[in-house]
């Protein structure tokens, strides 16, 4: 598929229209969404770029390291917008990130049974769509977690005065992690591809990949985003176990990163 200068030209003719309203209607925010698609277009162009040199090298190594890179980064990212610290939880978050993409991933490809799937053209967009979807349901769960540590500590401390396990004091924690991450997820499931067609759906067809085999990758893709969303959480919160918990089991001082 190749996509001439001037089919993008016309193409983005399509914001005259919006930007034409925008401008009468609301000026302030005209410029806000200028600046946002500005900043979308230089992202993409990176992306591209990125994307290109990975084909063109095509080594595993490259790969991988890519995906640690941006795996890094998007544990930044969680840390930052959950408001945590980044000292204590930044490499629990990234460990945990970086298992499930790695793990569910390297199933995924191994399931597809392709030609050389660990070649980039296969590693690069499982990854990328698999640490998106962990991201953004990661950063719900974890988010929840420390949050209701942090305003319900001491439904914490009864259960174990009470004799639990730390375990089963943390249960209720973990429950509460898990709902915040699946709820969303859930009720997006429930409607997915009945009104229109996902993104990612769409993406494989413009591809050029069959109806069929479209719509089972992207299920099997769905299911791969659960799964490593999953894993994630649950190696974050083991690896997160002891710098948020001394060895009599009491909460340390999770101070809000206020920048």
């Amino acid at each position: 598929m190749t996509i001439s200068i001037l089919s993008i030209i016309l193409g983005l003719l399509l914001l005259a229209l919006p930007a034409y309203l925008l401008a009468r209607l609301d000026m302030p925010l005209t410029v806000r969404a200028a600046k946002a698609v500005g900043r979308m277009m230089a992202q993409m162009v990176v992306a591209g770029a990125m994307l290109w040199a990975l084909w063109r090298v095509d080594k595993l190594w490259v790969s991988l390291l890519w995906v640690v890179v941006t795996t890094a980064a998007a544990a930044w990212l969680l840390v930052k917008r959950a408001r945590l610290p980044q000292k204590q939880l930044f490499l629990p978050v990234c460990g945990g990130l970086l298992t499930g993409v790695l793990v569910v991933g390297a199933y995924l490809l191994l399931v597809l049974r392709q030609e050389e799937p660990m070649a980039a053209r296969w590693i690069v967009p499982v990854g990328g769509v698999l640490l998106a979807h962990v991201l953004t349901t990661n950063t719900r769960a974890v988010s929840a977690y420390f949050e209701a540590l942090r305003t319900d500590a001491q439904s914490y401390y009864t259960l174990l005065g009470n004799g639990a396990s730390r375990l089963a004091a943390l249960t209720p924690y973990v429950r509460q992690a898990l709902r915040s991450m699946m709820e969303p997820t859930v009720s997006s499931l429930a409607v997915m591809g009945l009104l229109a067609l996902p993104m990612l759906l769409a993406g494989l067809l413009l591809g050029g990949v069959t109806p069929v085999a479209a719509t089972v990758l992207f299920v099997l893709l769905v299911v791969a985003g659960i799964a490593a969303s999953v894993l994630a959480l649950v190696v974050t919160l083991w690896l997160a176990d002891k710098r948020v918990f001394n060895k009599r089991g009491e909460l340390k001082d999770l101070k809000n990163d206020k920048k």
